[in-house]
């Protein structure tokens, strides 16, 4: 299911007009990805997230990995429903039916361990896009690349885990910002703390 995009990478020698469509879609997915773990606003992430999503599906179409473009389609659609705050019952059904609809991909695509921890990482990025919340999505998101990276790591792809890594960096500078991997004790305010403290 992972395409090694390293192996599609052009040496350093290259000139620029060599870069194939294949590359550049690639790249260009990897830096919208990327771009979508430092955004702070719940509907911008989403957004650069949907833009990652179709220039993969585009990358992926280009390589001919059916299941990577069909994953990235269902991904689509879940973000073009939870872009809106508060989607109709209609949308959220459309929404809950791509859980099956992967399940269905990664069975009729299985490769072992590799499509059930692909098929996790999409089932936790789904439950990511349906928070209201940025901080939990971006919890569910942390947890997904995890997952995601497990897979990149068995099916040998160094790019795969390279992208893992900075998108876990962004989302874990998103939390820090946000508060939520600072300690209890740095988190209450002085007068709260000092209070703690006295009744201790």
């Amino acid at each position: 299911m992972t395409v090694f995009l390293l192996d599609y990478l052009p040496t350093l020698s290259a000139l620029p007009a060599t870069i194939s469509p294949v590359v550049m879609t690639g790249i260009a997915g990897l830096s919208a990805a990327t771009l979508s773990t430092l955004l702070g606003g719940r509907r911008a992430i989403l957004t650069a997230q949907a833009a990652a999503s179709s220039l993969f599906l585009l990358h992926f179409l280009l390589l001919g990995a059916w299941t990577a473009m069909l994953m990235c389609g269902l991904g689509l659609i879940q973000m073009a429903v939870r872009v809106q705050r508060q989607p109709s019952r209609t949308l959220g059904l459309l929404y809950g039916l791509t859980v099956p609809a992967a399940l269905a991909v990664a069975v009729l695509s299985w490769q072992g361990p590799m499509s059930a921890l692909s098929a996790t990482g999409f089932l936790l990025a789904t439950l990511g896009r349906w928070q209201t919340a940025v901080g939990r999505m971006r919890v569910f998101f942390v947890m997904a690349t995890v997952v995601g990276a497990g897979h990149n790591l068995l099916a040998g792809s160094v790019f795969g885990l390279v992208s893992d890594a900075m998108g876990l960096c962004g989302h874990c500078v998103g939390l820090w910002r946000a508060g939520m991997l600072r300690s209890p004790i740095r988190r209450q305010p002085p007068a709260a703390r000092g209070l703690s403290e006295a009744s201790a």
